[in-house]
């Protein structure tokens, strides 16, 4: 399984995500949390967080989170969806990950995004592909 370190240098070799600061909270088996302050980068007119870079972040942590188990190698989207709750205008955002299913070749995950306040603002599905 790999370390908070481990998860900036993937987010670092990312063209997209590289852009992105955040401080990690925690990583386990099937499971991370990481904390992303709302930088200018990700607001969007009306000073609210940016839905894409929601669901982007939201769809890398969901990858993320099967790389936190040992057999896998890598992983790769096949869907993913999400469901705007309420906005995103304080910070720092919280994505918290959590596995709900992984099979032999398909894994499923939910990610939830949650503002400065604590207060859910979306919900997130995603179904990745495995590589072992």
């Amino acid at each position: 399984m790999f370390d908070g370190e481990d998860l900036k240098k993937i987010f670092a070799m990312d063209g997209f995500l590289r852009n992105i600061e955040f401080d990690v909270s925690y990583i386990s088996e099937g499971s991370i949390e990481i904390k992303v302050p709302l930088r200018e980068n990700l607001i969007r007119i009306g000073d609210i967080m940016n839905g894409g870079a929601i669901m982007a972040i939201s769809d890398a942590i969901g990858g993320l989170t099967v790389l936190t188990y040992g057999t896998v190698i890598n992983q790769v989207t096949v869907n993913f969806s999400t469901e705007f709750i309420r906005q995103i205008g304080k910070g720092p955002v919280v994505f918290r990950s959590r596995m709900v299913r992984i099979g032999k070749n398909i894994a499923y995950v939910d990610v939830e995004a949650l503002d400065g306040d604590g207060q859910l603002c979306s919900k997130s599905m995603g179904t990745y592909y495995i590589y072992r």
